[in-house]
């Protein structure tokens, strides 16, 4: 085999992995498909220590009037919705202090890491943080029966 039919080959098979992982979302994934990586999630977690805790507690259990972000209520608040939905509410509300000084990287890898304490697998893309890929994932409260 000549080295560009190898290239070629190589190319090929490269770019049909990254075609398959992003069917995954183009073809309407859910939250139980492993849309975030670990790494993210445990970028995350010390991110949402940082920025979120404070208001949120150390375990995401709520404190006062900031709701607890694990099981319960908030899984089913979102149940059925793009995930666009509640990253759009991060985007434009969390922190209280300064919602648009925290980016949209750091708050997908905050919301990886809820994912993650919501025992939602983890997969081997990030969580994307444009709102155009992000409306192409179903949050599902439950995961769907196979």
């Amino acid at each position: 085999m000549k080295l560009f039919d190898k290239i070629s080959a190589f190319t090929l098979i490269a770019l049909s992995g990254i075609f398959l992982q992003n069917s995954a979302i183009a073809q309407g994934a859910n939250v139980w498909d492993g849309v975030y990586t670990e790494a993210q999630a445990v970028r995350g977690e010390k991110l949402y220590q940082e920025r979120c805790s404070a208001c949120h507690g150390s375990q995401m259990q709520g404190i006062e009037e900031a709701p607890g972000l694990i099981q319960g209520a908030f899984v089913y608040n979102w149940d059925g919705m793009p995930v666009s939905i509640l990253f759009q509410r991060l985007r434009e509300t969390m922190p209280l202090d300064d919602p648009k000084g925290t980016s949209r990287k750091i708050k997908a890898d905050i919301l990886a890491f809820i994912m993650s304490e919501n025992s939602m697998p983890a997969g081997t893309r990030p969580l994307p943080y444009q709102n155009s890929q992000l409306k192409k994932i179903q949050w599902n409260a439950q995961k769907p029966a196979e």
